[in-house]
Parts: structure tokens; sequence; C-alpha cells
């Protein structure tokens, strides 16, 4: 073989390959596509951020009980010149130039007591401060107990500190352990919400998934009648050629050739249509061309009313997430109130200090630093912005508190109307299953009376049409029939088909 016969070929081969990948269609059972809609689906993925913002905020708050170390680099350096105003005999004042150089740094380790609200310090810092100018300072010798006086030039201090202190807030509530409640309920409430939109796409999945199936079996339905239009036109072209069929009765037959036609063509482009959804619906690039499989198997269920009430009143998500919601508007009352109330601080220090000229003389003969301070804060007035604010934060409790009495009637509407759904819907299910049975005896009988001339195109047409009708009856009971049973696991999160609870996973 050349290799210009080589090269043809390959050229070739490649097109056929992506011609059969181009046409090659994906089927889709329902258990692939709600796998596929979990994994992928652009819902689930905003699902998963939102629980991992409410665990990281719950982990957050829980880091929040242990210890921690903080570095403050508070002067690096903190370089001033400025003017100093002194008082002199007589009522005069004198005005000197200052100029000075801070240099510090303070270590803090933290241990923050969530009993009580207080923390616990161990706070180390170095300072080294030096001042510009000449300088006398005075001073009495150790050794003779006499004064002395010293001139310095630029004089420089270094100044270690080591304590141990404790801060309390009293007379109000406790913020660490509430921040932790509100990051804990909210972290319970969001996989509540995880958990009943996941049922959510579960169901939505679900009835996108019997649409599209409903739409491939509605074409091929109206390809039935196609070809059964064609088949009758064909046969009595036959017949009117042999002198046994009149011309009206074959143009009638045609105009119901073309009207079969033009519906098979909207049915194709509402496959279209409706394959594009799914796809965009489960997180399927929308250029991969998909195809639903399934039975529709039909099998009665008797479903009892005060069942699916029972585990709806018990299983529902939205029941405890109206009571998380009554929490956090406690809570946000308690701290709106807290706002205009007295606080006070008590804060205990005990540690040891030095200053010396000499860096190696300052971590020697410390002397001890010891305080006790006690504050009080006293609101005195706001003009009413905090008592608004309260108020402002019950109405916001009481709105809860009637959402989450009114959620139970609104649950038991739901699911009544849902059982009675599921039940029309197998009661149409069963007759029209029936209607399609005898209309597909009908057709037959009266096919054979127009093969032998005792039967009108225009009865045929109707006997087609009826057994068309008859058909999407059927597929669309059974449809409902399957999208109602679905509404009424997602509702219940009780799963009739299996008598088993509804099990939802989530990530960890």
């Amino acid at each position: 073989m050349t290799r210009k016969k080589f090269g043809l070929f390959l050229i070739l081969f490649l097109l056929s390959t992506l011609t059969l990948q181009a046409q090659s269609v994906r089927i889709l059972t329902l258990e692939e596509s709600l796998n596929i809609a979990l994994g992928k689906s652009y819902q689930v993925k905003q699902l998963e951020q939102s629980l991992l913002n409410s665990r990281m905020n719950l982990e957050a708050a829980r880091a929040s009980f242990k210890s921690n170390g903080q570095l403050f680099l508070s002067s690096l350096p903190n370089y001033q010149q400025s003017e100093r105003q002194t008082p002199l005999p007589g009522g005069a004042f004198a005005f000197d130039r200052q100029k000075f150089m801070n240099l510090q740094a303070d270590v803090f380790v933290n241990q923050p007591v969530p009993t009580t609200d207080g923390v616990f310090s161990l706070v180390g810092s170095l300072q080294r401060f030096q001042q510009y100018g000449t300088f006398e300072e005075f001073g009495l010798d150790p050794a003779t107990g006499l004064p002395f006086s010293v001139t310095r030039k630029d004089p420089k201090d270094y100044s270690p500190t080591l304590r141990l202190q404790f801060r309390q807030p009293l007379f109000t509530y406790n913020r660490l352990k509430t921040g932790y409640k509100r990051a804990d309920l909210n972290l319970e409430n969001t996989l509540q919400t995880y958990s009943r939109s996941q049922l959510d796409i579960i169901y939505n999945v679900t009835t996108g998934f019997y649409n599209l199936f409903r739409a491939q079996q509605q074409l091929e339905i109206d390809r039935a009648q196609v070809q059964q239009s064609e088949n009758a036109h064909r046969l009595a072209k036959l017949k009117q050629q042999a002198g046994l069929f009149p011309e009206l009765e074959v143009l009638r037959l045609e105009v119901e050739v073309a009207n079969a036609r033009n519906t098979l063509t909207n049915s194709e482009a509402n496959l279209q249509r409706v394959e594009d959804n799914f796809k965009l619906q489960i997180g399927l690039p929308i250029e991969e061309s998909v195809q639903a499989s399934t039975e529709l198997a039909y099998q009665p269920i008797n479903v009892a009313l005060e069942k699916a009430l029972s585990e709806a009143l018990q299983r529902r998500t939205e029941l405890r997430s109206d009571e998380i919601s009554v929490q956090l508007s406690e809570i946000s009352v308690r701290e709106a109130d807290a706002a205009s109330e007295v606080k006070g601080e008590l804060f205990l220090s005990y540690g040891i200090f030095n200053r010396r000229e000499k860096f190696r003389e300052a971590f020697q003969d410390f002397s001890n630093d010891r305080r006790a301070t006690f504050e009080l804060t006293m609101p005195l007035w706001d003009w009413g912005r905090n008592g608004a604010e309260v108020q402002a934060a019950q109405a916001s409790l009481e709105s809860n508190r009637l959402t989450q009495k009114n959620r139970v009637d609104l649950i038991k509407q739901e699911i009544r109307d849902a059982v009675r759904s599921l039940q029309s819907a197998q009661q149409r299910l069963e007759i029209t299953q029936r209607s399609e049975e005898l209309a597909e005896k009908s057709y037959k009988i009266s096919l054979l009376k127009f093969e032998n001339g005792d039967l009108s195109s225009q009865d045929l047409a109707l006997e087609q049409n009826r057994l068309t009708q008859a058909r999407t009856n059927s597929l669309n009971a059974i449809i409902d029939y399957k999208q109602s049973l679905a509404d009424l696991r997602r509702k219940t999160l009780w799963d009739f088909e299996k008598d088993a609870p509804v099990k939802i996973a989530v990530p960890k």
C-alpha cells in the first residue's frame, strides 16, 4: 500500500470513528440518571458547598474553645518627635522638643474557659525604649545610701515582662457558648435542608426522566400512526387502481397521512427539547445524546392515609428546621437584649517585670507586677434604638413560632392531596389500559373490514385516531402514576413500593 493510499485510509477511518461516536446514544436507567444528578448536577454542588460552609463554621466555633497563640509586634518601630510643655516657677512654661524610638513585641497564649466565657492568658513582652538627647538622672547609691546624679546621652532601656492574667465578663450571657450553639444549630439546619433538597432533586430528576420516556414513547406512537395511515393509503390506492375504491376516499386517506406526519414532526421537536432539558438537569453535556430506558410495570399499591400521615409527621425535615429557626430566633432576642444590659468585667494579673539599661541585666532581679480591676458598663440612653432592635427580634421569633404551628396543617394537606392524586392516577391507569386493549381489537377488526370494502376511509381514520389517543392516554396514565408515587415518596420519606423508609446519603 502506498503512502498516499495509507493516508487516505487513515483519514477515512478517523472520520468513520468520529461519526460513530457522534451517533452513539447513551442509554440511561432511572437509577443511573439519579446517580449522575446526585454527583454532577448544579444543585447538588451548591448544596455541598453550603454544607461545607456550615461544617467549617462549626469547626471554627469548636476551635474557639481551645488554646490559641498570638504575636503582636506593636512597635516596629514607633518613632516620635514632638514638643513637650513643662511648667516653670512663676506660672511660665518651657517647651522642650523630645524624640524617642520604641520597639515592642508581645506574645499571648490564651486558654478560653467555655463554662464562664472567661480567658486565661500567659503574656510575655519585651520592649526597647530609646530617648534621644542628654538627660540627668538622680538616684540613691545602694552601697552608701547617698544621692547621686548621672548624665545620660540618648538613653535606652530594656523592659521584659511575664504575667499570667485572667479576664472574666460578668452580668452577661456566655458569648462563647452561644456562638458554638448557633454554629451547631446552623449545621443541623443545613443538614435538614440538604436532605430535603436532595429529595426534591430525586423527585425532579424522576419527573424529568419519565417526561423524557413519555416523549420517546409518544414519538413511537406517532410513528405507528404514520405507518398505519401510509399502509391504509397504499391499500386504498391499489384498490382505486383496480376500480374497487373511489378517488375521494383515497384523497381523504392522503390527508390523514399528512396530518400524521405533521404530528410526528412536532413529537420529534418536543423530544429534542425534553432531552436537552433533562441533560441540563442531571449535569450531562448538552451535545451528548441520551435515551431513557425503563419498564413501566404496574403493581397496584394500597396506600393508607393514616400511614402516610404518620410517616410524614415523623420524618419531614421541615419540622426540625422550624424548631431550629425558633431556637436561633431566641438567641437573636437574647443578643439584642444584651446590648442594653449592665455589663461588668473582672481582670486579674500576676507577673514579673524589669527595666534596665543593658539587655543582659534586664533578665535579673525581677520585680512583681500585680493588678486587679473591676469594670462596669451601664447604658444611659440610646433614644429607643435597643428597644426597637429587641422588638424586631421578638417579632421574628413570633413569626417563626407561627410558621412552626402552621407546618403540621400544611403537611397534612400535602399528604392528603398526594394520596388522592395517587389513587386517582391508579384508577385512570386501570381504565386507560383497558381502553387501549379495546382500541387495539377495534382497529384490527376495522382494518379487516376496510380491506374487504365494508368500511369507509373516514371510519378507518377515526379508528386510527382512537387507537393513537388510547395509547397516548395509557402512556400518560402510567407516567402520572409513577410521578405521583415519587411525589408521595418525597413528601412522606417512606417508600411504599418497598415498604421501607427513604434513605438519604449525606457527604462526610
